[in-house]
């Protein structure tokens, strides 16, 4: 009892901006923010920063002036005259590998500078790109009745994740792209495979999704793996 595959390779596509206005200020240089990850809906709040965004202002020379922790973000935050830069980000930097057993999520970062000046408020919006991309899987219909068992195995920097349908697998830009496998043994207990096929072309904030349907061909045996399409769709990954 033999039921080939093939799949189908879709991708979904996981700024700043600035307003002046005079505005009574008591003298003071007041910023605005308005900071959301990329892909979250709008917030009825007119002008909020996200909860899961930590916030640094670094002033001209660089050097560490203000920082927010992820939910204590104010809306306005008085700042001297000057140069300053404003990085917003998610604060799993470091470890968003290893999160999720092992399979990662979504990690975030932007930064952007303003020019502050006395009794002057700046509107600042940003949406916080996501900077690493994700890989899914998903299984044709029926398939739990036709296969006992399958393992989907991604590699990418040294790291191999293996995940089930609907789960997601994160990775970084920088290891440049990705390699898939699947393994699968059916009700007869014959198991097939493909070696594992390399996808390169990646960026960040997208979703990889590959999806596996059974070969037309009932006479070609095993799983049969042919890439039968590829398109992209602008909208940001909701993580």
């Amino acid at each position: 009892m033999k039921y080939p595959i093939y799949i189908l390779l879709s991708i979904v596509l996981f700024t700043a901006c600035q307003q002046d206005e005079v505005a009574p200020t008591g003298g003071k240089a007041v910023l605005e923010l308005d900071l959301l990850l990329n892909g979250r809906p709008q917030m009825e709040v007119t002008r909020a920063c996200d909860a899961d965004l930590v916030v640094d202002i670094l002033d001209a020379n660089r050097a560490p002036y203000r920082h927010y922790d992820a939910g204590s973000v104010p809306q306005k935050i008085v700042l001297e005259p000057g140069t300053f830069y404003i990085q917003a980000y998610t604060d799993n930097q470091e470890n968003w590998k290893s999160a999720n057993d092992g399979k990662g999520e979504a990690c975030y970062f932007q930064e952007t500078s303003v020019e502050m000046e006395y009794d002057m408020v700046k509107r600042l919006q940003m949406r916080v790109p996501m900077t690493n991309y994700a890989v899914g899987l998903q299984l044709p219909d029926l398939w739990d009745m036709l296969f006992s068992a399958y393992t989907f195995r991604l590699k990418s920097g040294g790291r191999t994740v293996v995940i089930r349908q609907g789960e997601r697998a994160y990775f970084d830009l920088a290891d440049g792209g990705f390699s898939y496998a699947l393994s699968a043994t059916n009700t007869d207990g014959r198991t097939s495979s493909h070696s594992a096929i390399s996808y390169l072309d990646v960026n960040a904030g997208k979703l990889y999704t590959l999806t596996y349907h059974y070969d037309s061909d009932a006479n070609s045996g095993g799983i049969d793996i042919v890439i039968d399409d590829m398109t992209i769709d602008n909208n940001p990954i909701n993580s």
